[in-house]
């Protein structure tokens, strides 16, 4: 991102210490991870007031796992339970300055079937009958997601888009984080990055594991499609769901939450609420200055 006056934090900063402390599961937290985290949000305020005097009018910072991470989701079937917490822990960085908190969502039928390929993938097994309804049933939505970053950020503006319509073009998302237009570096531009494993691969990673019958289940999908254990009925109430958050969110989520639509041409997408999709996870960005 090419801009003099603003400032862009990605993963070669956030995961490199900057956030030591603040990103840990709080379930977990010894007293010395409170320490530490505490002494992160110094170590913020310091480099905050750093880029101020190198000229920098508005920082960028981007990390997925500020509001919780895919393996906590799946334990503890929620959906992103622990986010009030995470960023209450991270607030006192921000105090006394305007922050915007932006933040992807993503139809629950995507989304979950991504993050539980991804664990797939890394070692789990694959979801049973039982474990597929929890998370159809699971009661929290990006509703309540946003509810709790509300709460930890009383102040700050949130602004929410469809991930799906932020994958296919993000500079226009970038200028309104940035509060300009925002020219992207040739590096910068679009590729599937991290997506999630087909229905083909996770076929041949059963089938390494002895579980014979999913592999065949899964390879009579065909090359290159997306990995879906939900049935059609537990798809539909997921999209449903969803809709009904798009609903929410296109008539009046309150006056701090701003909804970035695709349709009315924020980023020349399709209309998301039922297009096409990419694989990733949802993530946080917070705008600060």
């Amino acid at each position: 991102m090419r801009c003099a006056s603003v400032a862009y934090w990605g993963l070669e900063r956030t995961r490199g210490g900057l956030l030591a402390g603040l990103v840990k599961n709080p379930a977990t937290l010894t007293p010395a991870d409170r320490r530490l985290g505490e002494r992160s949000c110094g170590r913020l305020r310091m480099e905050f007031a750093r880029l101020e005097q190198e000229g920098a009018r508005r920082l960028v910072l981007s990390e997925e796992n500020l509001i919780g991470t895919m393996a906590q989701n799946l334990d503890a079937v929620r959906l992103y339970g622990q986010v009030g917490t995470r960023l209450a822990r991270l607030a006192p960085a921000f105090e006394g300055r305007r922050v915007s908190i932006a933040l992807a969502i993503r139809a629950y039928d995507l989304h979950w079937a991504s993050q539980l390929a991804f664990r797939i993938k890394a070692g789990a097994m694959l979801p049973a009958a039982d474990d597929l309804d929890r998370l159809v049933t699971q009661p929290r939505r990006w509703r309540d997601v946003i509810g709790d970053i509300e709460a930890a950020f009383p102040d700050a503006k949130i602004v929410v888009w469809p991930f799906e319509g932020w994958a296919a073009n993000p500079a226009p998302l970038l200028g309104v984080l940035a509060g300009r237009d925002v020219a992207l570096a040739p590096m910068a531009k679009i590729h599937k990055a991290n997506a999630s494993a087909t229905a083909v691969e996770l076929a041949k990673i059963a089938a390494e594991r002895g579980d014979l019958d999913s592999a065949v289940r899964l390879a009579s999908a065909g090359k290159g499609t997306r990995y879906m254990p939900f049935d059609a009925a537990q798809a539909w109430k997921l999209q449903e769901d969803y809709r009904a958050d798009i609903a929410w969110l296109q008539a009046d989520a309150g006056p701090r939450v701003t909804y970035l639509n695709p349709t009315e041409g924020t980023f020349g997408g399709s209309d998301m609420t039922e297009g096409s999709h990419h694989d990733g996870q949802e993530k946080g960005v917070a705008s600060a200055r």
